[in-house]
């Protein structure tokens, strides 16, 4: 059920937040509305009587997020009370007039058994994790913006055995790991704690499995280095394809100039993770797992990537490749 003060900031906007349908609310301008709604961008059907009105909404919404922008400041970035993110951008920054995007909690809990059903998955391939998890396989969740990635990362930590404990690190809770022997840590607000620092926390804390939310910046070194020596880890990345996503590790390892060459970050990638999955927004709207490979070390300084699982679009279905995991 949604908190009542937030329907009651939202105006207008509060029968899209309780749409269960709508993941995501944009707002370009008074008269211009959009939702993200199973999986489709549509106009909302809403608007407000005036710029004047749609602040009023917006500083309500960073007031409940804890928020209040100081004078100069043109961007708010926060979490209401249920979880949804919160973006309000202002004039300057947004010459045309203030922007308002929500990005709702996704709440539904999914199963394996519809992932199945709606064949995103095969029982051969939730198998296949279980098996990884239960030998502490480094695993990376790789995707398009939208492609379920957080979903598909929480059901993952549902393979792991009960009795193993989880620390959880993100830069801003989204994550909802049903594990009874979970803990989280959050850098953002009003913490703001560089995430680096509470990466290197989190291992001091006898984590079995260590999972991080979105890899990005100068921390995925850290991360890298903790996955590398001994610390079982998930962690999740935006990406265009495995090979996209090994690449914007190398960037980021780069831009930490830290002194690396390319050779040592491969080999520090190489060495940090072991299983990597690949999902997509297909234009359908369907999100679906198109590739799931092991990472099998380095030859001749390029990756070992083999093949486990692929997606077939003539099929709509993910077929094994026949290769054996290197855990099993």
């Amino acid at each position: 059920m949604t908190d009542p003060d937030i329907l009651k900031a939202l105006g207008p906007l509060a029968p899209l937040y309780s749409d269960p349908a709508v993941r995501e609310i944009m707002v370009d301008a008074p008269e211009r509305v959009l939702v993200e709604r199973k999986g489709q961008l549509q106009d909302a059907g809403v608007t407000f009587r005036s710029e004047a009105a749609l602040r009023e909404v917006m500083e309500a919404l960073l007031a409940l997020g804890g928020l209040k922008l100081a004078a100069g400041q043109t961007i708010g970035d926060t979490r209401l009370p249920d979880g949804a993110r919160l973006l309000a951008i202002y004039p300057p920054t947004a010459p045309n007039g203030p922007y308002l995007v929500i990005r709702k909690m996704f709440v539904t809990r999914l199963s394996w058994e519809q992932l199945i059903e709606w064949d995103v998955i095969t029982p051969a391939m939730q198998e296949l994790l279980r098996q990884a998890c239960r030998a502490h396989v480094n695993m990376l969740v790789a995707g398009g913006p939208g492609s379920g990635k957080t979903t598909f990362a929480n059901l993952l930590t549902e393979l792991i055995p009960a009795e193993e404990r989880l620390v959880v690190v993100e830069e801003a809770k989204e994550l909802q790991v049903r594990h009874a022997r979970t803990i989280y840590l959050e850098s953002a607000a009003p913490a703001n704690v560089p995430i680096d620092e509470l990466l290197s926390t989190a291992s001091k804390m006898r984590p079995d499995w260590l999972i991080v939310g979105e890899l990005s910046g100068p921390a995925v070194v850290r991360a890298l280095e903790i996955f590398g020596h001994g610390h079982t880890g998930l962690t999740t990345l935006h990406a265009t394809s495995v090979e996209d996503a090994l690449g914007r590790l190398e960037v980021m390892c780069l831009k930490a100039n830290l002194g690396l060459g390319l050779g040592e970050i491969r080999a520090m990638i190489a060495s940090a993770l072991r299983l990597i999955t690949f999902q997509e927004k297909l234009p359908s709207g369907a999100r679906k797992i198109t590739h799931m490979m092991e990472l099998r070390g380095m030859e001749n300084d390029r990756y070992v990537l083999c093949p486990l699982f692929r997606y077939s679009a003539a099929s709509g279905k993910l077929e094994p490749t026949g290769e054996p995991p290197g855990w099993a």
